[in-house]
């Protein structure tokens, strides 16, 4: 009997010990899981974000913020959710190196982040713009941006900071799907072209073009009347108004600067602009969460169309091109350009060093091929034709994952413009294979030597679109659109919310060089801003200061964009119209910036203190044109050899 109770005695210590080690040891894997999440730096008066994972739920959240004297900085508290997480935002006005502390029920830590003054975030893009357009080697600026960002972020010595841009920004940003998916998309399309110019596709374009096209005026008119039609995409309208128009371009001697002009001025304004396409369903979705998180009633999609009108700068640079091919008048770095390619043939400065060589031996089809239309138009068609297709079939399956009803917006909304465009690449080369190697144009051995031709042309724009994507990232790391938007707001009148939205929009998109990143930054905070200027006001007025508001982000970002120099819509342009990069930054600049202020002074300004919208739009246009008139000279005319 005292042996039993002894034994289960013994039992039952050693049942206590186990079930405290197994306890401990709880304690330890939570304690290695749980995680704050804090910037490596902050900037000094602008809140940043700190967020926990895998932390007790339900549990009151610590935070201690000391200095490098260990005075207090910031202190944080709250309470994480059900599932163990948290996030808060805290403001630190004191530079330097900052210790914090943190505990959550029984678990605890601590981490280390510096604080630098706000405005130095700005200096990494600015320094990539700066050195882009003064070194003419693109590359180099923006490897700059990107280390000067990493030095800044890493706090080591700037040896470090260069490893930290191969081995973090430029690996994480190749690494990202979407971005690998552009990257593809943009290898297949030079493949495709490599293998239809080749087959001497391109050739026959520019003879059967040139019965019916006979100027520069009329090379000139086609290209932006081909930039209008095609407003499916973006990047699928540079890759047509491109290949189809640049030797024909050629041909009656209009600068590359001007043809990739005219194709980004109609690539990312026509898609803001159009009712189906790639755009509508990104930008509707950041409509619909916005209302929704504020508690508007309005239909997003209704709120899209009565946007339109007040999108000023999509619309006005559309204009101006019109208004430069009536007069037939440029001024600046582009009029020195046309005038170059008139007088002496020569389409490129020299010294150029275009993003993509469709000019090299590889690529010339031989003398005695004559080349099919078919041979190029057929591979381009189906590469859009399938780049549709790809919208509608994701699309469709996306809104019935989502238990979405079957319509058009829904299906735009839920669509994978990534994978549709790659597919629509892909696709496009199997149709060039078969309109070259059947035909006998050439054989299968020739027609893949063009395709990695092809390819192999597009090695630069795909490192520069790699760290074009790197300092986006680096912009990030250094809250550069939050310091943004906190330099331009505060307290506001609604009269002038529209016009200095646009000014934050372009100044975020110009230094990340998205358009889409920009108005997934602006969007949740402009809508909620205007919401709140209005409360007790009129429903009209209301109406319209949301809908100015949001037009501004959408039309702020597109200008922004249009004029940086990182933008891979400006990028892209530059690889389909053969020009070199920094000097089609340098001609477009000047009349980006005078169609934006027409459209923030005119347009947003105007407006928002009473000045009707359609006012508006004719008074801008009539203005554009007088600048046209007034500031341009006559570019010499060109028919082609006698």
């Amino acid at each position: 009997m005292l042996l039993t109770v002894c034994s289960d005695g013994i039992r039952d210590r050693v049942a206590v010990h186990a079930l405290m080690t197994l306890l401990f040891f709880l304690l330890v894997l939570q304690a290695r899981s749980a995680e704050i999440r804090a910037p490596a730096v902050a900037l000094n008066g602008v809140p940043v974000s700190i967020s926990g994972v895998s932390l007790p739920p339900q549990t009151r959240v610590q935070m201690r913020f000391e200095d490098a004297r260990g005075n207090l900085a910031a202190t944080l508290r709250t309470q994480t959710d059900d599932s163990g997480a948290f996030e808060q935002q805290v403001r630190l006005t004191t530079p330097g190196a900052v210790r914090y502390r943190w505990e959550v029920g029984n678990v605890s830590g601590e981490g280390r982040m510096r604080v630098i003054p706000a405005w130095w975030s700005s200096l990494p893009p600015l320094l990539a713009i700066a050195l882009a357009l003064l070194l003419r080697q693109v590359v180099l600026a923006l490897l700059g941006g990107v280390w000067l960002g990493a030095w800044m972020i890493a706090g080591a010595n700037p040896f470090t900071a260069l490893l930290r841009v191969a081995d973090t920004y430029l690996l994480n940003a190749y690494a990202n799907r979407d971005h690998l998916q552009i990257i593809g998309f943009t290898m297949l399309l030079g493949g495709m072209l490599g293998v239809t110019t080749r087959a001497g596709g391109l050739k026959a374009i520019v003879r059967v073009l040139s019965r019916r096209v006979r100027s520069d005026r009329g090379v000139q008119l086609s290209a932006y009347l081909m930039g209008l039609v095609i407003f499916i995409d973006d990047y699928a309208n540079t890759l047509f108004v491109g290949a189809t128009m640049r030797p024909l371009a050629d041909r009656f001697r209009v600068s590359r600067e001007k043809l990739a002009y005219i194709i980004d001025s109609t690539a990312a304004p026509v898609a803001n602009l159009a009712l189906i396409g790639t755009w509508i369903g990104f930008e509707v979705s950041l409509i619909a969460d916005s209302f929704k998180a504020t508690g508007v009633g309005l239909e997003p999609y209704w709120a899209f169309l009565l946007s339109i009108p007040y999108r000023f700068y999509p619309i006005f640079a559309l204009v101006f091109i019109a208004w430069l091919l009536i007069w037939r008048r440029d001024f600046g770095a582009m009029y020195r350009a046309e005038l170059r390619a008139r007088t002496t043939g020569k389409v490129l400065a020299d010294g150029a060093s275009p993003l993509a060589n469709y000019e090299s031996a590889e690529l010339l089809p031989p003398d005695h091929l004559r080349g099919s239309v078919w041979s190029a138009l057929l591979p381009i068609v189906v590469a859009l034709g399938g780049t549709l297709g790809g919208l509608f079939y994701t699309g469709y399956y996306g809104a019935l994952d989502a238990g979405e009803a079957i319509t058009l917006r829904s299906v735009l909304s839920n669509a994978n413009s990534y994978i549709s465009l790659t597919w629509g690449a892909l696709l496009g080369c199997v149709a060039a294979f078969l309109c070259a190697v059947p035909t006998r144009a050439l054989n299968m051995r020739e027609a893949f030597d063009a395709w990695v031709g092809g390819a192999r042309a597009m090695v630069l724009a795909v490192v520069i679109l790699g760290l074009a994507w790197s300092i986006g990232d680096v912009c990030e790391g250094l809250h550069t659109a939050q310091y943004l938007v906190q330099a331009l707001q505060g307290n506001l009148s609604p009269a002038w919310l529209p016009a200095l939205t646009t000014l934050v929009a372009a100044g975020i998109s110009f230094a990340i060089g998205s358009s889409w990143g920009t108005m997934s930054i602006l969007m949740p905070l402009a809508i909620p801003l205007a919401h709140s200027l209005t409360a007790g006001m009129d429903a009209p007025t209301q109406q319209f200061c949301l809908i100015a508001t949001l037009s501004s982000v959408l039309a702020g970002a597109t200008f922004g964009d249009h004029c940086s120099p990182i933008s891979d819509t400006t990028v892209l342009s530059s690889i389909f119209a053969g020009s070199d990069h920094i000097d089609h930054v340098r001609t477009q600049l000047p009349y980006a910036l005078i169609v934006g202020a027409v459209a923030w002074l005119v347009g947003d300004v105007a407006t928002g203190f009473g000045l009707p919208v359609w006012v508006a739009l004719l008074l801008g246009t009539a203005l554009l044109g007088v600048v046209v008139r007034i500031a341009g000279k006559p570019t010499p005319g060109y028919e082609g050899e006698t």
